[in-house]
C-alpha cells in the first residue's frame, strides 16, 4: 500500500519524498544499503541517481539518472543508464543494482559505475548511455 501511495505521490513529476522512499524501500536483511553517491553539477544542472526507481514510476529500482535545474530545482529529464533484469524465484531486493560512483569527465560526459563494476558513459547532451570500453 505504501508503494502505491508513493507512486501516486510522484505522478506530478516531483521526486519522491524521503518518507515515500522509506516506505517503498524498507530495509532488507538480505541486502546492504545502496551506496551513497553524491550528485554531480555542471552548467547549472545537477545530475543524481534516482534513489528508488519504483516509487518514481519506473520499471526497476536502480539504474536511473535524473537531471535537475539547479536554480529552480525542477526535474529536466531522466535516463535509464542500464537494465537490471531480475531472475524470477529469487528475492528481488538482492538483485537490485545501484550506482556506486559518478564522475564528470573532461569531455563533458558522465562516467557511472554500478555495484557490479559495470561502467557506463552518459552523454549529457544527447541523453544516451553506452557501456564503457
Amino acid at each position: 500500500m505504501a508503494v502505491l501511495a508513493a507512486i501516486s505521490g510522484c505522478a506530478n513529476g516531483a521526486p519522491p519524498t524521503q518518507i515515500q522512499e522509506h516506505n517503498a524501500m524498507q530495509k532488507s536483511g538480505s541486502r546492504i544499503p545502496a551506496p551513497a553517491v553524491p550528485p554531480v553539477s555542471t552548467g547549472g544542472v545537477r545530475y543524481e541517481r534516482v534513489k528508488n526507481g519504483l516509487t518514481a514510476g519506473f520499471d526497476q529500482m536502480g539504474g536511473y539518472l535524473a537531471a535537475y535545474d539547479e536554480a529552480s530545482g525542477r526535474q529536466l529529464w531522466t535516463l535509464k543508464v542500464y537494465d537490471n533484469q531480475r531472475v524470477s524465484g529469487k528475492e528481488g531486493d538482492v538483485q537490485d543494482v545501484f550506482f556506486k560512483s559518478m564522475a564528470l569527465q573532461a569531455d563533458g560526459t558522465l562516467l557511472i559505475e554500478n555495484e557490479r563494476r559495470a561502467r557506463f558513459v552518459v552523454d549529457l547532451k544527447a541523453r544516451t548511455s553506452t557501456a564503457a570500453q
